[in-house]
């Protein structure tokens, strides 16, 4: 009776601690992951280099604003998406490699809601420099409608961007696809002569869900566009080329997401 109340208990035991383990890992991975983003934030945060760049896409953008003519009958309108193209998270980024922790929707809402989002550089002045020459600027985010609108409405305006309401400021209910608000503004009398984001999916639903292979090829489709019609900035701390990796790339925790990153890297041999 001794020895199976000992077994018992060692077994047990045994699986308290391999539930610690398991546990110590994933925390493990999970840190790693986000330690692999703390250098492109710092170079968002600390480099001349980024500040360049984004000046170059809104220099860029209001270039092609100015040249660009309306079709007949419409109005002239510029889309831009806000996060990491208009607005500055890279404070969130920071707390999550700083306490190892993962992309959540709570948090991110939290961040929102604290009212403590920057301005990305030349991103304000080029907003009112597009108005003040008749445009209007749309911005089109996934910013939840529900429980965001509100602080993302009070931190625009407290930065400076022009005309921020209702009809301006389509965040998501719905979808993240955001090829049915792009046409909610042309079937409102507009041209959208210029789009300006981060990521592919701010140019239309041809890379929606697609894997990086598609969406190289619509940036190949598309070249002579970049640069024109399409400003794109640069984001390295995330986007949807990362679920592009591997159609499984979000199915698993950190651990696999790690082991495609290392998997879909291309590497010198040494030799």
């Amino acid at each position: 009776m001794k020895t199976a109340k000992f077994t018992f208990i060692a077994l047990g035991l045994a699986a308290v601690l391999s539930g610690c383990s398991a546990q110590h890992s994933a925390k493990h991975e999970e840190a790693v992951v986000q330690n692999q983003a703390a250098l492109g934030i710092l170079w968002m945060q600390q480099s001349g280099e980024y500040q360049a760049l984004a000046y170059q896409a809104f220099n860029a953008a209001l270039s092609e604003f100015e040249r660009s003519k309306a079709a007949k009958g419409k109005k002239k309108a510029v889309v831009v998406d806000l996060d990491e193209t208009m607005m500055d998270n890279s404070p969130y980024a920071a707390w999550q490699v700083k306490n190892n922790m993962p992309f959540e929707a709570e948090t991110w809402t939290q961040w929102v809601n604290a009212r403590q989002t920057l301005a990305i550089p030349g991103a304000v002045e080029f907003a009112n420099r597009v108005n003040a020459k008749g445009g209007t600027v749309f911005y089109v985010s996934n910013r939840r409608d529900d429980v965001e609108r509100s602080a993302t409405i009070e931190d625009m305006q407290k930065l400076g961007f022009p005309k921020v309401n209702d009809k301006t400021l389509l965040l998501k209910k719905q979808t993240s696809n955001k090829a049915e608000r792009f046409k909610q503004i042309t079937a409102q009398g507009y041209d959208i002569v210029v789009y300006v984001g981060d990521n592919l999916n701010d140019f239309g639903e041809a890379t929606y869900r697609k894997s990086n292979r598609e969406r190289r090829d619509f940036v190949a489709a598309n070249r002579t566009r970049f640069g024109s019609k399409f400003i794109l900035l640069p984001n390295p701390n995330y986007g949807d080329w990362e679920g592009g990796l591997h159609k499984d790339y979000y199915k698993g925790g950190a651990k696999n997401k790690l082991e495609i990153r290392k998997a879909t890297l291309k590497a010198w041999d040494g030799k």
